[in-house]
């Protein structure tokens, strides 16, 4: 096996199955998260690892790139399919590989099977959510509402009211529409997705009267959203399956979350700690105090501030910061030393006899002048 090839890069036999991928996948992408494995290179792993493994756990994907090979399949997905001679590559991603295959079996003479789209998966989605920052701090579950498709209760998904599907009569069940044009170049041929059976290659034996042969229903349903505690805002949380009902015998697609983090009053966050402010007096300051503050989780707890502190400084809490992955962030209390505007007359006389035991008493204007002030004094003389 080549280095980029995808069985490799999940360590995985060509014959493995299903459910050995799956675990494959687990384990490589719990370990090369972007979340959890800070190390260079671990995030284009990652990507590597969600790219294999989105085309071997699909059915019909893994056997198309068990046909071609590695360099083939990823070339067509990428637009630049140059076999038989062809060299003008057909545009497409991962979800319309039906289309490349189709296309190509007419050019090469049917050498990829006629193979038609098949049923596809549903599309995701995508919500916005807001939460309050003692919500990514501590985790929280929530409620949204959700409009999507689902497949009709009456045909399960299938559109036919008999559960049955008959071959396409407009394209043959290839679910392609061949169409041929002479130019001055020769006899072009465009071929497009059939519009009567979407490119499934079936319709219904008998529409179903619910969902008109479409085999979906779009409904609102509330959807329990667990956010665990950490997240930041730009983050997205997936919920597998909770997106639009795929065709008939395919899969949803999935919902994702993402996540906005309210600013709070009270406290900031630098990563995964917190930060909060309380103030004390100049006469706390000097001789030290105990302040109550107030935790993120709403927990009391008593602060000794030591004597001396200055304005600005910072005493950490250990453990009361943002809780990630079974480990918690600090709390950081930055101390302000608040002056007082208002003073009554006696704690004037105080703060005057603090002042003169420091040594800064005001100096006598009369008994001490500066430079100036002799000037003045000698200009008023000589005019007396």
């Amino acid at each position: 096996m080549v280095a980029d090839d995808y069985y490799n890069i999940l360590g995985v036999s060509r014959t493995a199955e299903e459910g050995e991928i799956k675990k494959a996948y687990r384990n490589l992408a719990r370990k090369y998260h972007p979340d959890v494995n800070k190390e260079k290179g671990s995030e284009d792993k990652f990507k590597e690892i969600n790219e294999a493994y989105s085309v071997l756990s699909d059915p019909q994907k893994r056997a198309q790139y068990d046909q071609l090979g590695h360099e083939r399949f990823t070339n067509a997905s990428k637009g630049s399919y140059g076999g038989g001679g062809y060299s003008g590559g057909f545009s497409s991603d991962f979800s319309g590989f039906g289309d490349i295959f189709d296309f190509a079996s007419d050019i090469f003479g049917g050498g990829f099977g006629g193979r038609t789209r098949g049923p596809q998966a549903g599309a995701d989605l995508l919500k916005r959510m807001t939460i309050t920052l003692k919500e990514a701090a501590l985790g929280s579950d929530k409620d949204i509402d959700v409009l999507h498709a689902e497949a009709c209760k009456v045909c399960n998904g299938s559109g036919s009211e008999t559960k049955k599907t008959k071959k396409c009569p407009r394209c043959g069940g290839t679910g392609q529409i061949r169409q041929q044009s002479q130019t001055p170049f020769g006899n072009f041929i465009r071929q497009t997705t059939c519009d009567q059976c979407k490119g499934r290659g079936s319709i219904p034996e008998k529409p179903c009267p619910a969902c008109h042969g479409s085999g979906h229903e779009r409904v609102q349903r509330t959807v329990s959203v667990h956010i665990p505690a950490g997240v930041e805002t730009g983050m997205r949380l997936r919920m597998e399956g909770y997106g639009e009902a795929g065709d008939y015998g395919a899969q949803n697609g999935d919902l994702y979350i993402e996540i906005h983090v309210q600013e709070d009053k009270n406290f900031s966050r630098t990563g995964d700690n917190l930060e909060t402010v309380t103030n004390i007096s100049p006469s706390q300051a000097v001789l030290g105090t105990t302040v109550e503050i107030l935790t993120i989780s709403g927990k009391k707890l008593e602060l000794q501030v030591p004597a001396g502190i200055q304005s600005g400084k910072k005493l950490r809490v250990a453990g009361e910061g943002i809780k990630r992955r079974g480990r918690h962030g600090d709390l950081l209390v930055r101390i302000d030393v608040i002056t007082p505007k208002n003073i009554s007359s006696e704690m004037k006389g105080l703060y005057e006899q603090i002042r003169d035991l420091e040594g800064h008493t005001p100096t006598d204007s009369k008994q001490k002048k500066g430079f100036f002030d002799k000037i003045v004094d000698d200009i008023i003389r000589d005019k007396e």
